[in-house]
């Protein structure tokens, strides 16, 4: 299905998608519960495995989804623009748009000047900020659901939870994890969100441009705000959907850029703008030492292909964390004139253990350290495949990155061999067969 608007041409790949999966919710429907997640295991259950793989793959046109997507950066990055622009955008095509307000400017607002406080009233102004995000954002998420029984639903954040967290230094997020036992990093950066885009401030970049005129709540010096996008962007690195878009280009069309990525992450095709991202890939060398990453997020990701009732279609499960912390979800991936089609939805643990009851024999399982970090204002994440696991894959490091550059200028302290974004024997699905 195709829709026009504003002279683009928006193709729905999402809905190419439906007939090969019904929703998780109908997985559990025909599953009625029965799942015990503490000893389901996949080699257990073939007669199981079988009606199970019937239901995931018959056909549905009842398929709603929410897609939640926070927009973070520096002062003066162009957060507001973006999300009226794709607020309008979504609102046009049939989406129904939610739009959670930035609670640090309400709080700020009230006379507060953070500078005033003294450490400790920093800390706890920054804990109680947080706790008021989360309610407000469980309130709308718990709205959003309600209007999901009728179409699909845009959650759109002005700055989310792991930006109060970029305020303070890391020893005082200890501390406010130890007061609040249920903070972690991955349920905090992962498991609520979909999408994260950061914009990059003006200050870095388009300094003619920065101001703070349209936000009183906002006295940052150019410094300061390249200082605050810098802890902003470190904050979210480990999300495994994350976009940096920075000020190569003109205003409209970084704008255009944050569109396109939330399209891309939906299943949308825009049309007649040609700055599309595409992930590109490059075969490692030799893995680097750490030292050399100023920054960096790793974490433990395990992949597993599921068995597919369509030799064109792939579906595969992922779990991925730190400190005992999970974060689950399932993607398909289907090929239309040889280009990728994938879409991702985020699942919970109970859900993640009955899709485990299709796990493919014919496909080994894929353990990754996968280390995230940002360098030139661009993603990066490096995948270091580990044992045990397909022998053609022992000692394989990738390095990845989304991008519309068709040069693109790869970390200088990284040894890459070759690019092999488009080499089929480097795909995960052919490195895991049999």
């Amino acid at each position: 299905m195709e829709t026009k608007i504003n002279g683009l041409s928006v193709e729905n790949k999402y809905e190419k998608l439906l007939h090969h999966t019904k929703s998780i919710s109908n997985i559990l429907k025909t599953q009625n519960g029965k799942c015990d997640v503490n000893h389901s295991s996949p080699e257990n259950s073939p007669t199981h495995s079988s009606s199970l793989e019937s239901s995931i793959y018959s056909d549905s046109n009842e398929e709603k989804r929410i897609h939640r997507v926070v927009f973070t950066g520096g002062p003066c990055a162009g957060k507001t623009t973006s999300i009226n622009r794709i607020r309008n955008f979504f609102e046009n095509i049939g989406w129904k748009v939610l739009c959670v307000p930035e609670t640090a400017t309400t709080l700020l607002s009230s006379g507060i000047f953070f500078t005033d406080l003294d450490e400790e009233g920093k800390i706890k102004f920054q804990e109680n900020l947080l706790k008021t995000l989360l309610q407000i954002e469980d309130t709308i998420n718990e709205t959003a659901r309600c209007y999901a029984n009728e179409k699909n639903v845009m959650v759109i954040y002005d700055r989310g939870a792991m930006d109060p967290v970029s305020y303070v230094a890391s020893h005082e997020w200890e501390i406010l994890k130890m007061r609040n036992p249920n903070w972690n990093e991955v349920d905090l950066r992962d498991n609520r969100y979909d999408q994260i885009i950061h914009l990059v401030t003006a200050a870095n970049g388009a300094e003619q441009y920065y101001t703070l005129e349209n936000n009183i709540a906002r006295t940052e010096s150019i410094e300061l705000a390249r200082e605050l996008d810098e802890r902003c962007a470190k904050a979210w690195v480990g999300h495994p959907c994350m976009d940096v878009i920075g000020n190569s280009t003109v205003f409209d069309t970084k704008v255009t850029k944050a569109l396109q990525s939330v399209c891309e992450r939906v299943g949308l095709n825009l049309k007649g703008f040609e700055f599309g991202n595409k992930k590109k890939k490059y075969l490692v060398k030799v893995l680097p030492d750490d030292s050399v990453f100023t920054n960096y997020q790793e974490l433990t990701v395990v992949h597993n292909y599921l068995v597919s009732s369509s030799d064109s279609v792939q579906v595969r499960i992922r779990k991925s964390g730190q400190g005992g912390n999970w974060s689950y979800s399932y993607a398909i991936r289907t090929y239309e004139d040889g280009q990728p089609n994938e879409t991702r939805t985020q699942i919970d643990r109970r859900e993640y253990a009955i899709l485990s009851k299709t796990i493919d024999p014919n496909h080994y399982t894929i353990y990754q350290r996968r280390r995230c970090f940002i360098w030139q204002h661009r993603y990066y994440r490096l995948d270091i495949y580990e044992e045990p696991c397909n022998p053609s894959c022992r000692g394989l490091v990738i390095l990845s990155a989304r991008t519309n550059e068709d040069d693109l200028l790869l970390p200088n302290f990284i040894q890459v061999e070759q690019e092999i974004t488009d080499d089929s024997l480097y795909s995960m699905f052919n490195l895991s067969a049999k």
